[in-house]
């Protein structure tokens, strides 16, 4: 209790001493709000091209929609930082509501690395394997299982080191964010298990993304002497290959500066640890941006991805290639609507007009 008490105290004392807005404070506020208007509009989007067309519903693009839960989520919950580096007082946002955007912020971007993992793993699978192998071991019972897993786990990484000690949640001083507690003497238990999870995350992509271009090098030759339906085919399975090669290194490129000052916690302490946690907020920002950029990488480079997509944001609902049942549906009520109310239009009319007629009659 004296921990937590005089964490708070210097959340009070930090929030009183630095009441003015600087202007790294305003950028940030700005920087943090953008993201959150651009990565929910974004990912929406994405969300409604994969529920509207039948093309995109796939084993790969099932991993790709949870990607996009999870970059949604971590979207959703940057206004409450913008509102933090705004007043930079811990008293503005209610504690429980901190608590809430930390653990879902930490949450959803672990959840995106382990999906940036399985991603990896089914691109590798589906290209070098026999077809037999990838629906074996990509079936629909064990998809359920891999995203309740990238789920799971997150929730586990943060749930048990809080349970049983060793850190918190809520707003930092330092860091002018919703985050743990990095200044807890038991926290380095939950910065290792990070470190551990994203290395491991890592080391797998990196090795699968490495068979992977192996096995695309060696069969380019195999490839040129087959038919052009067997060619256009591999081409477009190396093309998305490709794009969600550029997710992943999106993804490793916004993450490093996090990392880099991440790995650096563990080993310091005092004014040196209170000095680097102070730049947490502009190497998070980066982070943040990933969750951005997935949409628009998918609309520019994916071939299916790209073409929904346009349909959705021009509102374009009966272009989208194989619409699903739901758009089906959502169209057909649209339609009946429609003429409902036409025939309610017309009857409207009908009575108006005999109602004018039987006046005229009368007064005749």
């Amino acid at each position: 209790m004296a921990d937590v008490a005089g964490y708070q105290d210097s959340n009070e004392t930090l929030g009183k001493s630095n009441s003015s807005l600087a202007p790294g404070d305003i950028c940030l506020a700005v920087g943090y709000s953008a993201m959150f208007v651009v990565g929910v509009t974004g990912n929406v989007v994405l969300l409604l091209a994969s529920a509207f067309s039948r093309k995109l519903q796939t084993k790969t693009s099932c991993l790709i929609v949870n990607l996009c839960v999870s970059d949604l989520l971590v979207c959703a919950v940057q206004p409450s930082h913008a509102v933090s580096f705004l007043t930079r007082n811990s008293r503005t946002l209610p504690e429980v509501l901190c608590q809430l955007t930390a653990a879902l912020a930490i949450i959803s971007i672990v959840s995106s690395v382990i999906t940036i993992v399985l991603i990896a793993l089914n691109r590798c699978v589906l290209i070098i394997k026999p077809k037999h192998t990838y629906n074996r071991v990509f079936s629909s019972r064990n998809l359920v299982l891999m995203v309740a897993m990238s789920w799971l786990c997150p929730i586990l990484v943060l749930v048990v080191p809080l349970l049983t000690g060793h850190g918190r949640l809520g707003y930092n001083a330092f860091t002018r964010l919703c985050v743990c507690d990095f200044t807890h003497k038991n926290a380095n238990t939950f910065v290792f298990l990070v470190i551990c999870l994203f290395t491991i995350a890592f080391g797998v992509t990196f090795f699968s993304y490495c068979l992977l271009f192996r096995h695309v090098k060696r069969s380019v030759l195999k490839t040129r002497s087959r038919s052009m339906p067997t060619k256009r085919s591999c081409r477009t399975e190396l093309a998305i290959t490709k794009n969600l090669l550029c997710v992943v290194c999106c993804f490793v490129l916004c993450l490093t500066p996090f990392m880099g000052v991440f790995l650096a916690i563990p080993f310091l302490e005092g004014p040196a640890l209170h000095r680097v946690l102070s730049v947490m907020p502009y190497v998070s920002l980066p982070l943040v941006t990933d969750s951005c950029l997935n949409p628009f990488i998918y609309g520019w480079k994916h071939p299916h991805f790209r073409v929904v997509m346009a349909c959705v944001l021009r509102r374009r609902w009966r272009d989208i290639p194989e619409p699903s049942q739901l758009l089906a549906r959502i169209l057909d009520y649209n339609t009946s609507d429609r003429q409902t109310s036409q025939v309610f239009s017309a009857a409207k009319s009908c009575e108006t007009q005999s109602e004018i007629v039987n006046i005229e009659t009368n007064n005749m």
